[in-house]
């Protein structure tokens, strides 16, 4: 699967120049992990689980003097993390007031393994400065653990991306599931959110088969704008 991402504008430089932002978002947990490893190494989850806690001891130890932790990895160093200073400040450092609240873990990839991820990895665009469309990175079944692919009347759809913001009052507005066969469009009515980011909503009574699902937005008096989900949803 690609990574995807959205070109944004950049709101600095005004030559009309734009940069790459990541808008998938999928996540392992930590007993996922744990147990690909286990399966590779032979070691039991809990010695792995150890190791991990221990690697995380030694962080503790050696960085905080500025310690910089070399690893198979990628070498760990602290940073700092400032913002707020004015020009009289930059002309006097001595006079900011730094804390340790400041510092930030800075993780420098192994050129050998990031070299290992580019080989392995495909980029995707799926959005652009443009057309502001609707950008969606995933649809899951709320009420089947944050399974993808299926629902069934009454189960909520939790569907993430960006400018998915939308007026529910308006039924031009709304997300839409489009049945594969003859394309026709249902809205949703219900919704327990709508965010720019998440949307919550309730799926309506269908007849089973194979959907399709958009959001649609207004962002202007008279535009609509249209996001596709690049996968189907099977309705039970």
């Amino acid at each position: 699967m690609a990574v995807r991402v959205a070109l944004v504008k950049d709101s600095i430089r005004k030559d009309g120049a734009v940069f790459a932002r990541v808008v998938q978002r999928n996540k392992v947990d930590f007993d996922t992990l744990l147990s690909f490893m286990d399966k590779t190494t032979g070691l039991s989850e809990n010695d792995i689980r150890s190791v991990f806690l221990q690697f995380a001891e030694a962080l503790v130890f050696y960085i905080p003097d500025g310690t910089e932790v070399q690893t198979p990895i990628g070498t760990f160093k602290l940073n700092m993390h400032y913002k707020g200073a004015t020009e009289d400040e930059a002309l006097a450092p001595q006079d900011r007031k730094y804390s340790a609240d400041d510092m930030r873990i800075q993780l420098r990839a192994d050129r050998g393994l990031l070299e290992r991820i580019r080989i392995k990895a495909s980029v995707s665009v799926v959005d652009t400065p443009v057309i502001l469309t609707p950008a969606l990175t995933s649809v899951t079944n709320a009420d089947l653990d944050g399974t993808s692919g299926s629902g069934s009347p009454g189960q909520i759809l939790h569907i993430q991306g960006s400018r998915l913001s939308f007026d529910k009052a308006d039924k031009e507005q709304g997300v839409f599931l489009i049945h594969s066969g003859s394309s026709a469009a249902t809205r949703l009515t219900v919704y327990s959110r709508i965010g720019s980011s998440i949307v919550d909503g309730k799926i309506p009574e269908l007849e089973a088969g194979q959907y399709g699902l958009e959001v649609r937005t207004r962002p202007t008096d008279k535009d609509i704008r249209v996001g596709t989900y690049d996968g189907v949803i099977a309705i039970a």
